[in-house]
């Protein structure tokens, strides 16, 4: 079961209460009409919810209690990834993690702690990434063009690994990559 498919959101709760009735709060000559009684009832079954959630809120922002579209929604805002082949679980637990994930970003090891263990069983990276620098002047014309930097990633996955669990994987691999290198990407 996909954490998107089993979202029906925070509807309506039968046994809601407000915990400040509205018929409390009117004059009691108004309070004793039936009509206004009944109007009353009903707001106080559109408004118990809103209050509800309004006392918990603190709940819905950590992901370990928040509901499944909730942590969804979260991970949004954190840009964590929220793939409906995720369990819930696991959807809980990658919001969670984000704010340190992205300390790494751009980074090998990034890359190994964001693909294993979930979808691959190891990672190779060979990055060749170096910086070169001068202390003499020199005339910008004579600089010569670098090519451009290429890591090359091996990801060794589980048999049986299909296809879209290949692009699945390529997807997280980029946007963990840093922007300015080519990637060769091979899985075993």
């Amino acid at each position: 079961m996909t954490v998107m498919a089993s979202r029906i959101g925070r509807r309506g709760h039968p046994d809601a209460r407000n915990p400040f009735p509205l018929e409390s709060q009117v004059p009691a000559m108004i309070a004793e009409d039936p009509m206004i009684r009944a109007f009353l009832a009903g707001l106080d079954e559109v408004w118990a919810p809103v209050v509800l959630t309004l006392d918990c809120f603190y709940a819905y922002l950590d992901p370990r209690t928040a509901p499944p579209d909730m942590v969804a929604f979260l991970g949004s805002w954190i840009l964590a990834d929220t793939a409906d082949t995720w369990d819930e679980a696991t959807l809980r637990e990658d919001v969670a993690r984000a704010h340190a994930r992205f300390a790494l970003l751009g980074t090998a090891q990034g890359v190994r702690d964001r693909l294993v263990p979930r979808e691959a069983e190891s990672v190779d990276i060979d990055d060749p990434g170096a910086t070169l620098a001068s202390t003499m002047p020199t005339n910008p014309q004579d600089w010569i063009d670098p090519a451009d930097p290429i890591v090359r990633i091996r990801v060794r996955t589980p048999a049986g690994t299909t296809d879209v669990m290949k692009q699945r994987l390529r997807m997280l691999i980029r946007e963990f990559s840093p922007a300015h290198v080519v990637l060769d990407v091979t899985f075993t």
